[in-house]
């Protein structure tokens, strides 16, 4: 009887580590169908969270100068600055 009740702890042991080994990601899941809503002026909610802001440059009597343009808000950042 001891003999019987060894096996059966090896096995529920070894089921065991293996549903706990097995990621649940593996399971295939459907994915949900996303609608916007919009806004009473027919705009989407949807913002960005970050700027987008990147570098302009021109290039004015051979220097080539740079300025910061955020081009969410429409607005120039800081001063024209020579490139080096």
């Amino acid at each position: 009887m001891n003999k019987k009740k060894f096996i059966n702890s090896i096995f529920i042991t070894c089921a065991l580590t293996i549903l706990l080994l097995c990621p649940a990601s593996a399971i295939p899941a459907q994915a949900s169908n996303i609608t916007l809503q919009s806004t009473a002026e027919g705009g989407e909610t949807i913002q960005p969270r970050a700027p987008v802001i990147e570098w302009v440059f021109k290039v004015e009597n051979g220097v080539t100068y740079r300025r910061l343009y955020n081009y969410s808000t429409g607005e120039w950042i800081g001063d024209w600055i020579p490139c080096e």
